[in-house]
């Protein structure tokens, strides 16, 4: 067998010495690599959409161009003036009614009065003899006032209100642009004179004694109604009155009339009858000259010639 082998040993003895060599070398754990990924195919990419062909030229004409008009030659005449626009005319404002005028029974809203107002009124509702001159008290305009000023208030009476409304001068005649108070009044003399915010026309004091103080023959009845740094408000008993005592030519005041002198008739005469002493008013006035001289002249002709008839 190994005569038809020659080569059988020479393989024994190569066999044996990988199986030594290979006992000598360390034993290595394979691991097994992980399967390839599957094969995918790849697509080609999508070809680009074909582009349209451009439309053909068009066949129609084109129109001709548009000629631009020459200017016009410059004209030798003067030009036109230029045209003027008119002015629109104003807006046309017609005037707001007027407000109707207040009522004294029911008065309109006014403005918020002064807190001195409000006081005084306050004082006079109190006293209980000043009741109706709420809506004169209300009507004063502050700005009108002094800064310091006495007001004379009259009684609550119908004669005493009526003129106050009636009159637009009886008001201001009444305030004095001063503060005097009662005991300042009592000061003065009598027939001393109170400026008022009436021009050209104050208030006499016609009595000055303490218990019968009075202006323009109007008693003061409430001294210091109302009284305070600036204004002093009296109660009097009427309406002082401007026309009679305000310029100073009141009726105490005025000088007597001189008396008329008595004139002696002349004697009358008359023709043919005695000589009579009475002369009524008649024949005074039938005294004119004529008649006079025609009368003198007969009895001077008949005192000469003697009466005819007695011959």
């Amino acid at each position: 067998m190994a005569a038809n082998c020659p080569y059988l040993p020479l393989l024994l003895a190569i066999f044996t010495i990988i199986n030594s060599a290979s006992a000598q070398l360390p034993t290595t754990t394979t691991t097994p690599s992980p399967p390839p990924p599957p094969f995918v195919p790849s697509l080609p990419p999508p070809s680009p959409l074909p582009t349209p062909p451009p439309p053909p030229p068009s066949l129609s004409p084109s129109p001709p161009p548009l000629l631009t008009p020459l200017p016009p030659p410059p004209s030798l005449s003067t030009p036109p003036p230029p045209s003027v626009t008119p002015l629109a005319p104003p807006p046309h404002h017609f005037p707001s009614p007027p407000p109707p005028p207040p009522s004294r029974r029911a008065p309109a809203r006014r403005s918020p009065r002064p807190q001195q107002l409000n006081n005084i009124i306050d004082a006079l509702m109190g006293a209980g003899d000043f009741t109706n001159l709420e809506d004169i008290i209300s009507a004063i305009n502050p700005l009108s006032l002094p800064l310091s000023a006495t007001i004379f208030i009259p009684q609550e009476d119908p004669l005493n209100v009526t003129p106050l409304y009636m009159d637009p001068f009886i008001f201001p005649y009444h305030i004095v642009p001063q503060r005097l108070s009662f005991s300042d009044l009592q000061l003065l003399r009598t027939n001393t004179r109170l400026p008022t915010l009436l021009p050209h026309k104050s208030i006499l004091i016609t009595n000055s004694s303490a218990s019968n103080f009075t202006l323009d023959d109007s008693c003061i009845t409430q001294p210091d109604v109302y009284s305070n740094n600036a204004v002093t408000v009296h109660g009097i008993s009427a309406v002082l009155d401007y026309a009679t005592y305000g310029d100073g030519l009141h009726k105490s005041s005025k000088p007597p009339a001189p008396q008329p002198e008595a004139i002696t008739p002349a004697p009358r005469f008359a023709p043919g009858g005695p000589v009579t002493d009475s002369m009524s008013d008649a024949a005074c006035l039938c005294s004119e000259s004529p008649i006079v001289f025609f009368i003198v002249s007969a009895v001077l002709a008949f005192k000469i010639h003697g009466n005819p008839l007695a011959r």
